[in-house]
Parts: C-alpha cells; sequence; structure tokens
C-alpha cells in the first residue's frame, strides 16, 4: 500500500483548512478589486485590498512551505496561477491609479486566474482530506457550500456595478438567478443539531442581510450599491467561518 504523508510538522488538520481558507481569500481579492473598480480608484478600498493581496501572498507562502515536497503537481499549478492573478491585479490597479480604465483583457484574464486558482484550492483541500482520512463536520460541509455559492453571486453583481468602467460581465457557468436560489435554498439546510443559540442568531443575521444582497441583484433597474454589499458580504462570510466551527 502507497501511503501519502504531510511533512511532520505540517497538522493535516491545520492544512486542509489553510488551503481552502486560501481560495476563499483569492476570490474575495477578485471582489475587492471589482468594488475598487466600480468606485473609480477610491483611494481607501485601494489601500484595503493592497492590506488583504500582502496577507493572501503570506497565507499562499506558508501553504506551499507546509506542503513541503508533497503534491507537487497541485503546488506547481497553484504557484502558476497566483503568479497570474498576482500580476493581472496589479496590472490592473495601476491602469486604475494612472487613467481610471483598466485593459478589459487584462481584467478577463486576472478573473479567470482568480477562478482557476481557487479551483485547484478546493480540490486539493479535497486531497488532504482523503489522504489523511480527515472527515468535515456536517456543519463544515454546508458553511463551504455557501462560502462557494455567496462569492459567486456577488461576482456576478459586483461586475454588474464595475461594467461602467468595462469589465466583462461573466457569461459561462451558472447565472445569478440560479445562483441566488442555490445560496437561499442552503440557508435553510444548516444541521439543526448544531443550531445553539449563537449558532440561531448567527444564522439570522445572515438570514436578514442575505435579504438586502438578494434584493440588489435581483433588482437589475435599481442603483447598485457595491459599498453595501461588499460590507454584508464580508459579515456574511466571517458569520459562515463561526458556524462551520
Amino acid at each position: 500500500m502507497l501511503f501519502i504523508c504531510l511533512p511532520s510538522h505540517a497538522d493535516p488538520v491545520q492544512l486542509e483548512q489553510q488551503v481552502f481558507n486560501l481560495g476563499t481569500s483569492v476570490k474575495s481579492l477578485l471582489l475587492k478589486y471589482y468594488h475598487v473598480q466600480a468606485d473609480e480608484g477610491n483611494g481607501e478600498l485601494i489601500m484595503d485590498l493592497d492590506r488583504r493581496l500582502q496577507q493572501t501572498q503570506q497565507n499562499h507562502a506558508s501553504i506551499q512551505n507546509s506542503l513541503g515536497g508533497r503534491y507537487l503537481k497541485q503546488s506547481q499549478n497553484i504557484k502558476t496561477h497566483w503568479s497570474a492573478f498576482n500580476q493581472h491585479l496589479n496590472a490592473n490597479l495601476s491602469e486604475i491609479r494612472e487613467s481610471a480604465f483598466p485593459e478589459l483583457q487584462v481584467v478577463t484574464l486576472m478573473r479567470e486566474a482568480a477562478n482557476a486558482m481557487v479551483v485547484e484550492l478546493d480540490s486539493l483541500a479535497l486531497l488532504v482530506a482523503q489522504d489523511n482520512e480527515l472527515q468535515l463536520s456536517a456543519s463544515q460541509n454546508w458553511a463551504r457550500q455557501q462560502t462557494r455559492l455567496l462569492q459567486q453571486v456577488v461576482e456576478r453583481y459586483i461586475e454588474r456595478a464595475a461594467s461602467s468602467m468595462g469589465a466583462p460581465l461573466s457569461v459561462d457557468g451558472p447565472q445569478l438567478p440560479e445562483l441566488m436560489a442555490s445560496f437561499k435554498q442552503g440557508l435553510e439546510l444548516f444541521p439543526q443539531g448544531k443550531a445553539g443559540s449563537d449558532a440561531s442568531r448567527s444564522l439570522s443575521r445572515i438570514k436578514g442581510q442575505w435579504l438586502f444582497i438578494e434584493k440588489s441583484a435581483q433588482d437589475q433597474s435599481a442603483r447598485l450599491v457595491p459599498y453595501l454589499v461588499m460590507r454584508y458580504t464580508d459579515s456574511i462570510l466571517n458569520r459562515l467561518q463561526q458556524l462551520a466551527s
């Protein structure tokens, strides 16, 4: 039998969680960039994006170090996607600072690199779990599914907010109505055995903030409110992470 082991200093449970979290961070960086573009290069938003970018870079380096010589193919793919995403993100930010108009092709390449990295990271997290016989709890699986669905919903919405400055809208994959329906349905599927008083309050708060995002995303004739949508998105993502634990 062939046993695949992680380096002795790497806790498989912690590593698996870090890999998934990195995917969430990369997707959030993409959304934060669209917010910057929609708000015409708001300086405070750029500073926040730069800070998050540095944190994500550190997390990426830490994970690569923990992987050591294991999962070489996945590790190299992640490095490649991260390098491309980082390069395109910085190029787009430079364009916004200088002219407020990023190049459409570079925006598209940035999004493709980010989404490819998220897919690779989610696959790696699954591999680490399988190889180390890790069993995620029902609440962890639920929270992760809701996290990815919410980020997809907001990606579609925030792209529309940024499109006045040229960001291309996504045309492949599930579209906004389907994604919103899946997320809304998922809110009713939280494992009830885990629903203590704190969890119930968090879930209620998530549902309240989701109603605002849902209403904003459904009405295409309404004024776009990327600041509030992103604020509520950050809050929901944090609460989902809490519910997972």
